[in-house]
């Protein structure tokens, strides 16, 4: 079982772990060389109206962080938000981002006050990114277009596939 928390300064060392795997840092905007500085402005900055960023946790064992998994751009009079995640290293190939992601989107797409009332949800995968579109199928989300140039990462723009998932949907 896993669990979704708020990040905390105890996190700082299995962030800076995780954030510095080559893999991480290919597929995600973390700085490179992610830092013990850059994981505590993380951890700082925390959520706000638009952004809700969680750690994936091992639910018996909550101080085990697993991954990431969070929404940006929520605009609660739209309906929508983006949602991302990624998976630490030492939990990868046990469908850790997928469980998160239904975690987490279910719960945004949920009508209030159980859930955030959201009616769409957006993610972008780089098309090579196989493995992260396979997660976002298994999580419900539908592939949609191509959208050149669609995210910068360090200083360039990279295509992206944009998948959703709507409340009407699952």
């Amino acid at each position: 079982m896993l669990a979704l928390r708020p990040w905390t300064s105890d996190d700082v060392p299995a962030l800076v772990r995780a954030c510095s795997d080559p893999l991480t840092a290919r597929y995600t905007s973390v700085p490179v060389p992610y830092t013990p500085q850059d994981a505590r402005q993380f951890v700082e900055a925390g959520r706000s109206r638009t952004t809700l960023p969680l750690a994936v946790v091992d639910a018996e064992d909550p101080a085990r962080m697993l991954g990431a998994c969070g929404l940006h751009a929520v605009d609660r009079a739209r309906g929508r938000a983006e949602i991302g995640y990624w998976t630490a290293p030492w939990a990868r190939r046990r469908a850790v981002a997928t469980r998160a992601l239904r975690l987490l989107s279910g719960w945004a797409l949920a009508p209030a006050p159980d859930g955030l009332g959201l009616a769409r949800l957006e993610l972008y995968v780089e098309p090579d990114n196989e493995l992260s579109q396979r997660v976002a199928g298994a999580a419900g989300f539908v592939r949609g277009d191509l959208v050149r140039g669609g995210i910068v990462l360090r200083g360039r723009r990279h295509d992206v596939l944009r998948y959703s998932r709507s409340a009407t949907r699952g």
